[in-house]
C-alpha cells in the first residue's frame, strides 16, 4: 500500500502521539532559559543607541544630520534586536518532552531549520533523575531531567525543565505501569501467574 494514499500516515510522525496512546504530559522549557537572550539583546540595543547618539554627533559637524543618521541607526538596531528576540523565543518554545503511556519523545529545536526528534520506549528506561543546581534553579523551580536508557541508546537530558521532580515522577510511574503490564502478560513464577 502506498503511504501517501493513507491520509493518517501523512500526519503520523515521530513527534505526534498515536491514536491508541494516552498523553500523560507535555513539558516545555522554563522561561528562565530564554532570559539570557533578552538580556543580551537589551545590552546590545543600549550600547548601539549609546554609540549612535553620542559618537555620531562628534563625527559630523552638523548636529541635525548627525541626529538624523543616529535615528536611522537606532531604528535598525531596534528592528534587529526585536527580530532576534522573536526568533529566539519561537525556537526556544519548540523544545518539548512528551510522555505517553508507552513512549517518551524529546524534541530539541536548535535553530529555525535545525531540529532533532528522539523517541524512547518506556520499557527501555532504566532510571530517571531530576536535578536542580544552584540558586537560580532552586528559586525559580527548574532543573534537568535525565532519562537513563538501557543498552547503547543515548540518554535523554531535558534542561530548563520546570518542576523536574514532578515530571520525573510521572515518567517513573508510567515506566512502572508499562513494566507491570508486560510482567502481568508474560511472567509465570513458581506456578503462579502474575496478574495486573
Amino acid at each position: 500500500m502506498n503511504p501517501s494514499s493513507n491520509p493518517r500516515s501523512m500526519h503520523s510522525t515521530i513527534d505526534h502521539t498515536d491514536e491508541d496512546e494516552v498523553k500523560l504530559c507535555e513539558v516545555a522549557r522554563h522561561p528562565f532559559g530564554i532570559v539570557i537572550v533578552y538580556v543580551l539583546a537589551f545590552i546590545g540595543v543600549f550600547l548601539g543607541l549609546g554609540l549612535s547618539y553620542f559618537l555620531l554627533p562628534q563625527i559630523f559637524e552638523d548636529s541635525g544630520d548627525a541626529f538624523a543618521i543616529a535615528n536611522v541607526f537606532a531604528l535598525i538596531i531596534i528592528i534587529i534586536a526585536s527580530a532576534v528576540i522573536m526568533l529566539s523565543s519561537v525556537v526556544y518554545r519548540q523544545n518539548r518532552l512528551i510522555v505517553t503511556d508507552r513512549n517518551i519523545t524529546q524534541i530539541l529545536q536548535y535553530g529555525l531549520f535545525s531540529r532533532k526528534v528522539s523517541q524512547l520506549n518506556l520499557v527501555n528506561v532504566e532510571d530517571v533523575t531530576a536535578s536542580q543546581k544552584g540558586l537560580w534553579q532552586t528559586i525559580f523551580g527548574f532543573g534537568t531531567v535525565t532519562i537513563e536508557t538501557a543498552g547503547e541508546q543515548s540518554n535523554f537530558s531535558f534542561i530548563y525543565c520546570p518542576r523536574p521532580g514532578y515530571y520525573a515522577k510521572i515518567i517513573l510511574e508510567a515506566r512502572e505501569n508499562i513494566l507491570g503490564q508486560h510482567d502481568g502478560d508474560h511472567r509465570v513464577d513458581a506456578g503462579f501467574t502474575t496478574t495486573r
